[in-house]
């Protein structure tokens, strides 16, 4: 009944528009899992990150979320943190080239190598 265009995935337009009918909204808040916010809901759902639901991902992402709202909420967060975490590592590599960077720069001054290629 989602599955609008019979691809056997789920967009998030179509969950949407499914969860505004109110027949799964009703299903899923049965289940204890909370349908207020859509956009989360589908990310947390949306395990392989293709944009899209199968049937897979959508069972084991009701398991998943089944009980009270804050498991949406401890989903939300858990996720969140695996951005964050993998920001900081992409951060932490920045750095660490610069910082070798600016090693280099400073063995050159002190070598005066940098002065010499100025001074021709």
């Amino acid at each position: 009944e989602i599955d609008h265009d019979k691809s056997m995935h789920v967009t998030l337009g179509e969950l949407q528009e499914a969860l505004s009918a109110k027949k799964l909204s009703s299903f899923l808040e049965s289940m204890g899992i909370s349908t207020q916010d859509v956009s989360t809901l589908f990310m947390i759902i949306d395990t392989d990150r293709s944009g899209m639901i199968d049937l897979e991902e959508f069972v084991s992402g009701c398991m998943q979320l089944h009980g009270p709202a804050k498991s949406l909420q401890m989903a939300q967060m858990s996720h969140e943190n695996r951005v964050t975490r993998q920001v900081i590592k992409h951060l932490a590599n920045s750095v660490s080239a610069i910082k070798k960077q600016l090693q280099v720069l400073s063995d050159m001054i002190q070598d005066g190598s940098i002065g010499q290629a100025c001074a021709v």
